[in-house]
């Protein structure tokens, strides 16, 4: 049973959000040592016609074989503009780091409000898509294991 930790400090990942999330993960058989995890939800329309949800990727990771994943960041991409071939981060989270990322705006620090509620806004969207399984290609990778 895969246990994501839902409390970062004063940040809390939505209700909504942390139970799919969860419900995901639990979908996979995951091998004992996996250390670092990869979510990409993806609607592969928005490749083809740039019409569309944008791509969401979702870093995890544990401390240990025991202890509860923890979500590193949730990023969403896109192409930045009419000419390019390839999809770049447009909004970055990261928890463990406690910042975010917007091309136009820069890093800033998670702490203020207007991010958290940017951030809470992000995750209630996300929660009702993957409610709604309107991803039509999510994988879950592996990306580190425990030596």
């Amino acid at each position: 049973m895969a246990m994501i930790e839902q409390h970062y400090g004063e940040l809390s990942i939505d209700d909504a959000l942390h139970a799919s999330l969860e419900a995901l993960l639990n979908r996979y058989t995951l091998p004992e040592n996996a250390e670092r995890l990869v979510l990409n939800c993806r609607q592969m329309s928005y490749y083809r016609h740039r019409q569309g949800l944008h791509p969401i990727e979702v870093q995890f990771k544990r401390e240990s074989t025991s202890s509860p994943w923890l979500v590193v960041f949730f990023a969403s991409f896109s192409y930045p503009d009419d000419n390019s071939t390839t999809v770049e981060p447009e909004l970055y989270f990261h928890l463990a780091n406690r910042w975010c990322y917007q091309p136009d705006a820069g890093s800033t620090d998670l702490s203020h409000p207007e991010v958290q509620e940017l951030l809470s806004v992000w995750m209630k969207a996300f929660a009702r898509h993957l409610s709604r399984n309107v991803f039509d290609d999510v994988q879950l990778t592996m990306v580190g294991t425990f030596q």
